[in-house]
């Protein structure tokens, strides 16, 4: 797994990439869904819910969550949040 951090124009990215089976693009389409789980998932721990989550606390604070194929497998999930305005207010 490796992690990133950066800015784009308006957001900080946190980027999260693994090495896992990934998703291809039907479940990619799906993994935001409460209780999702790929189908090949069955039998290990887990709800379905974490990604669900972060992308409902990213939209609330006006970010987005974007997930696509990591090369050659794997997942990248980026979270981009947006900056605070330049005078230290809240945005």
């Amino acid at each position: 797994m490796t992690l990133g951090c950066t800015t784009e124009g308006p957001f900080v990215v946190l980027t999260v990439t693994d090495d896992g089976p990934g998703l291809n693009a039907e479940e990619i389409a799906q993994a935001t869904t409460r209780f999702w789980r790929a189908a090949r998932q069955a039998g290990t721990t887990g709800t379905g819910l974490g990604l669900a989550i972060a992308e409902q606390l990213l939209a609330g604070r006006g970010g987005r969550l974007e997930l696509e194929p990591a090369r050659p497998r794997g997942l990248r999930a980026r979270a981009l949040v947006p900056r605070p305005a330049a005078d230290g207010g809240a945005s």
